[in-house]
């Protein structure tokens, strides 16, 4: 499945425990897949920097984020989100045909669909994950 997760996403997978740590999770097991644009990666590594201040943590992920992503050509479609920063995560949606947007940004989840791509919480994203079939996994 093609996802586009908010920065929100990411660092609360890679911090805490909880929907976004179980997303990364299917992630890294490659039952997600997560694209991203230059932008993106960008801003990923810049508040990953931030909150490791050890630079340990930040570093082991850098590594792993780029061997895993998808990174697909920065491609500027619409402007939508009440935060222009926040267009980059629909037009890279847009760009891969994504299936989720998945954020905690009220910015992005106010607008809750774009085209096919859904916007939706970790929450959210993993009860359509887990249950889309109604014979729920373990992960919720």
């Amino acid at each position: 499945m093609k996802i586009v997760l908010d920065t929100n996403v990411l660092i609360s997978g890679i911090f805490w425990k909880g929907p976004p740590h179980t997303i990364m999770e299917l992630w890294i097991k490659g039952d997600l897949q997560i694209f991203v644009t230059k932008k993106i990666l960008k801003e990923y590594f810049e508040v990953l920097n931030r909150m490791d201040a050890s630079g340990a943590i930040a570093k082991k992920w850098q590594l792993l984020i780029l061997e895993k992503v998808l990174v697909a050509e920065e491609k500027e479609i619409v402007k939508l989100s009440r935060d222009p920063h926040d267009d980059k995560f629909i037009n890279c949606a847009l760009a891969t045909n994504a299936s989720y947007i998945v954020s905690g940004d009220q910015d992005l989840l106010t607008l809750k669909q774009i085209a096919e791509i859904k916007i939706v919480t970790p929450t959210e994203f993993l009860k359509i994950y887990t249950c889309g079939s109604n014979n729920c996994r373990k992960y919720i």
